[in-house]
This record gives structure tokens, sequence and C-alpha cells, in this order.
């Protein structure tokens, strides 16, 4: 072949392969948009712009406060002056003195770091109050959440800050997790009340009433959720009827098992414990301090009973 028409095919191809490559780019490209567009369109892909650029509103200062926090009512609970009191009229049951405030009515948590998500959520606010206060607005969202708060049974306190410039900037902070995102980032929670204050707050009340057979829970530990609950006794509602237990639920699991209960029923007195379970939650101390703080409560109402 002629060194010319050699030199000619090789140009030609040369500019053929080119135009491959060209071609390729921008099939890639159309494929990576769509791809994008389904993704972000089923909810799968979350991308929000303000975030990336601007980032959490003083994040800083939010960590700074949060990150000593403990999600624990361990030493609330035990406390020697909380007692106990029973409603079999209306169906409830009381825990007093629970909430600790000072001489101007803010809230004290136990050593300082220590609460279930109401005292926690409520800490956080007054403390990021002044932080926010120009620029964002602080309000309550009651929620379920889908580990260790599961609707309907259960519900969860967290912070909303929004923006007062541009309401579609909404945050969550949930202090009991010491998580702070955007709103859309929260998609294992079902927000389902806002409050602009807790009433416990909001009366300084240092009361938890509860229904019967509804638990408060006192701990969260690795993968489960401790608590503690006073129940009706063989399916009667009276003061001769009634058990107060220790509870321990898994993590997305509904039904939980007793690790102590104590139970009372026409005369007769039951104990049931699972310390070995116990064990695998709470240290040594920690369950003889959960035990004797419900046994105590227990002997106070039979000696009302008797």
């Amino acid at each position: 072949m002629e060194p010319g028409l050699l030199q000619k095919e090789k140009t030609t191809l040369l500019k053929k392969v080119r135009l491959l490559y060209v071609i390729l780019f921008f099939l890639s490209a159309a494929v990576i948009t769509l791809g994008v567009y389904i993704l972000n369109d089923k909810g799968l892909l979350q991308i929000d712009i303000n975030r990336s650029s601007a980032g959490l509103p003083h994040k800083e200062e939010v960590y700074k406060i949060i990150n000593h926090l403990r999600y624990s009512g361990i030493q609330m609970f035990s406390n020697k002056d909380v007692y106990l009191t029973l409603d079999f009229e209306k169906g409830l049951w009381t825990l007093h003195n629970i909430h600790k405030f000072d001489d101007k009515g803010e809230l004290v948590l136990n050593e300082g770091k220590y609460g279930t998500c109401g005292e926690l959520a409520a800490y956080a606010a007054d403390k990021l109050g002044p932080v926010f206060r120009d620029d964002y607005k602080i309000d309550f969202l009651m929620a379920s959440q889908s580990g260790y708060f599961l609707a309907p049974r259960a519900s969860h306190i967290v912070l909303r800050i929004t923006s007062r410039s541009n309401g579609r900037q909404v945050y969550i902070l949930d202090p009991s997790f010491r998580r702070y995102g955007a709103f859309e980032d929260f998609d294992d929670y079902l927000f389902f009340k806002e409050l602009s204050q807790l009433n416990f707050m909001e009366s300084k009340v240092s009361d938890i009433a509860q229904q019967f057979n509804t638990a408060i829970p006192l701990l969260i530990r690795g993968e489960y959720l401790l608590g503690f609950v006073v129940e009706h006794a063989n399916k009667q509602f009276d003061r001769e009827n009634f058990v107060m237990a220790l509870t321990l639920n898994k993590k997305y699991n509904y039904s939980g098992r007793y690790l102590f209960a104590l139970r009372y029923a026409e005369g007769d007195t039951q104990v049931f414990e699972n310390k070995r379970l116990a064990l695998e939650t709470l240290s040594e101390k920690e369950w003889n301090t959960l035990k004797e703080k419900i046994a105590e409560l227990f002997k106070e109402q039979l000696d009302n009973t008797h």
C-alpha cells in the first residue's frame, strides 16, 4: 500500500476513535444523570445543597453542650426522695420527686449529665437558647424511633431547630443519642406532635405519672432498653393485685422480659429475677441499686395496703 494512502486511513481511524470516546462520554453522563434522578425520585438519594455548602448551624456549640450528656434514669429513679403512689380508680401510677429544679426554676440533671429524653431535651434547649435565639427557633417534637421507641406504644422527645429566615431549613437535635443533623437525615423517626414547651418544665412539676401496664425508660445501653413498670396482676384492678417490675427490651422488639419483678396477688407475694440476663446489661452495683429501690417501693405499697 502506498504511504500516502496508509497515512490517510490511519488519520480516519483516529478520528473514528475520538468520536467513539466522545459518544461514550456523553452516554456515561446521561446514564449517571438518569440514575441520580431515579434514586432521588425514589427517596434513596438525598442531596441538600444548602447543608453541604453551609454546614450545620452552631455545630461546635451544640456538640460542646450535648457530648457530655448520658441517657440514664437510674440515678433519678433510685434517689432516696423518690416514692410511688398508685391510683387504681384512675389507673395511674406516679413516681414523685423525679425532676429536680434549682432556685431559678432551671432543671438540674443528676450529676450534671444524667437524664432520660425529656430531661436531656429540656436541658439542651435551655443551654442552646442563647446560641440560636437570633436566627433560629427551637421547639420540641414527640416522636417514635425505630430502634428503641417504637410506635404506637412509646414516644421520644427531640428538638426541632428552624431557621427564622427560611422555614425550609430545619434541623433535628436528639440529645439522648447525641445526634444532630438535617431533618431529612432522621428518616428512622416518626414525628407526631410538636410542643413549644414540655409540661413538666412549664409547670415545674417534679412527678411522672403513667397508666398501669405502661413502662418508663430508665437506661439505653448497647442493644437494650431498660424500663420500670407497674402492672395489674390476675387481670384485677385493685390494691390486692399488682406487679412492680424491671423490664428489658431488645432493640427493634416490642415485647420485653422481666429482669426483676415483685408480684402481690390476693395476699401472696412472689419474687422473680433473672440476674444472669441483667448482668449482660447492668453492672453489679446498678443491679443491686435497682432491686433495692423496687423492693422499697413495693414494701411501701404493702404497708399502705395493710
